[in-house]
């Protein structure tokens, strides 16, 4: 919980979820089957290892209906022309980035065998979460280390901008676990956190720190926090 509404991160809430929708269940998985569909010989060309085949069992027709039903869309008319166009486009100017450059051997086994762990690692959790027992731990998503101050830059900004606007709101949905955890964020101000960089920014922080420290908050809920 970090204290904050949902509408204070998300100015236009139903534009924004509407969007993310729209990515995940419709342009994420067509640019998918283009890229696919586009580079289909290439990726089969060579000979499956154990892990490889794994990979392709989990993400094979067969293995995906048995374990999730055959209820998703697959490749139509539109994709096929689409990913042809693409196939012959020059890749110059505005679509130099659609140009694909084949993965090395041991950089395609280092992503096979990504997937796997990922795969099996999410199974884990789930089996954690039916048992009531998941425990995660406060790391960084983009690095994957624990969570600390001058560890990654964006990280720094976003607890910057977090506090500032707490400030703002007088802590009052503050709980006293999230201010622990911005107290330890900021336990050490002599290291070189990525917000000093912006002396404003960095000024409005170092006010903001001093309020919550002054002050301790009840122990209520926070409300509709945004995740």
């Amino acid at each position: 919980m970090y204290g904050v509404e949902l509408k204070d991160v998300l100015t236009h809430e139903d534009l924004a979820i509407g969007s993310y929708r729209f990515a995940v269940s419709r342009l994420i998985p067509e640019m998918t089957r283009v890229a696919l569909q586009t580079h289909k010989k290439d990726l089969m060309r060579e000979k499956p290892d154990f892990a490889k085949r794994e990979f392709l069992y989990r993400l094979s027709r067969s293995g995906y209906e048995k374990e999730w039903g055959k209820d998703y869309k697959k490749p139509g008319l539109g994709t096929r022309i689409l990913s042809t166009l693409l196939r012959f486009m020059p890749k110059v100017g505005p679509f130099k980035g659609l140009g694909f450059n084949s993965p090395t051997p041991q950089t395609e086994d280092l992503y096979i065998k990504s997937i796997n762990a990922t795969v099996d690692q999410y199974r884990a959790l789930l089996e954690e979460v039916k048992t009531d027992s998941l425990s995660a731990p406060n790391r960084d998503l983009d690095s994957g280390n624990v969570t600390k101050a001058a560890e990654y830059s964006l990280a720094d900004d976003t607890y910057a901008k977090l506090l500032i606007q707490l400030s703002e709101q007088k802590f009052d949905r503050t709980s006293p676990e999230l201010r622990e955890n911005i107290l330890q964020f900021y336990s050490d101000l002599s290291i070189p956190i990525e917000t000093k960089k912006d002396r404003h920014l960095w000024e409005e922080t170092l006010s903001a720190l001093g309020q919550l420290k002054s002050i301790v908050p009840q122990q209520t809920g926070v409300g509709s926090a945004a995740q």
